[in-house]
């Protein structure tokens, strides 16, 4: 479903708000940058990887229903996050607004992702709410043991759920790669399916994308970062069969494997390997 967003914008620009939730901020009296800021400050931590950037989870009362949200704050980067992008002959992507365009970005196209809420920038300073994806699970929480179909029905069901699933992540890579968008961080880790779907209890058809942080737009996209998002896919997925991986290309493809795709395999599988050195090197 293509969504659009109505934008309001506030406290002279430093703040801007998804109109579906401009309400619920105004009762709350959360107008203004400084505000946010202050009152989230103390929320349950829900990720911490560095210092400069914090994602905490907090809850408003909206006619009395609790409801969940996360902000991502963004405080001043380290002199490293401004030369490493250089070194490559890339702008660096700091500050919550990237991400906050790329869910803008996402939601015009049509790709289930976190539905924004308020973004706002002071200085070196930034955030971005998000409301929660509740009752969901990440895609590398599952058990990615091969599930292959046997004699009994349990197995039968397991594995056409397996198989849809593995249809569904192909398809909405590619549609994500045909808008141009690339993630750049695209591990099962950063896919959430609904816990129903999950346990193989209704079709996986909505599979959310998160983490939009390093999202860019590039049209056309260009090779090195379909392969960079494949590859990660890939070695996040390392317990899927060979079966698996030659459904998700064709599928991605959406076309039969030709030979002419060889090269995009040896890319990806190369590339793969590069990311398991990475990893095991810094003890990821």
């Amino acid at each position: 479903m293509l969504n659009r967003f109505e934008l309001n914008h506030w406290d002279g620009g430093k703040l801007v708000v998804n109109q579906t939730f401009a309400n619920l901020l105004r009762r709350h009296h959360w107008t203004t940058f400084a505000v946010i800021w202050s009152r989230t400050a103390e929320a349950a931590i829900a990720k911490k990887l560095r210092t400069d950037r914090v994602t905490l989870r907090f809850t408003l009362d909206d006619a009395g229903r609790e409801r969940a949200f996360y902000i991502k704050r963004h405080g001043r980067s380290s002199l490293k996050e401004y030369i490493k992008p250089l070194l490559s002959l890339r702008w660096p992507i700091l500050g919550a607004k990237n991400e906050w365009n790329a869910l803008l970005n996402f939601h015009e196209v049509g790709l289930p992702t976190m539905t924004p809420v308020a973004m706002g920038q002071h200085g070196s300073d930034s955030f971005l709410i998000t409301e929660a994806l509740e009752n969901c699970t990440k895609l590398s929480e599952l058990d990615t043991a091969p599930f292959e179909a046997t004699h009994t029905t349990e197995g039968v069901v397991r594995g056409r759920h397996r198989k849809s699933l593995v249809t569904g992540i192909a398809r909405m890579t590619q549609r994500m790669h045909d808008a141009g968008l690339h993630h750049q961080d695209y591990y099962l880790g950063h896919l959430l399916l609904p816990n129903l779907a999950a346990k193989g209890e209704s079709p996986p058809d909505r599979i959310y994308v998160i983490d939009l942080g390093r999202v860019r737009k590039q049209r056309p996209l260009s090779k090195r970062w379909i392969v960079k998002d494949l590859a990660q896919l890939n070695y996040s997925a390392q317990d899927s069969s060979i079966t698996e991986r030659i459904r998700f290309l064709r599928e991605y493809l959406g076309r039969r494997i030709s030979p002419a795709d060889k090269r995009l395999i040896a890319s990806i599988t190369a590339k793969t390997t590069a990311i398991a050195r990475h990893s095991r090197k810094n003890s990821l």
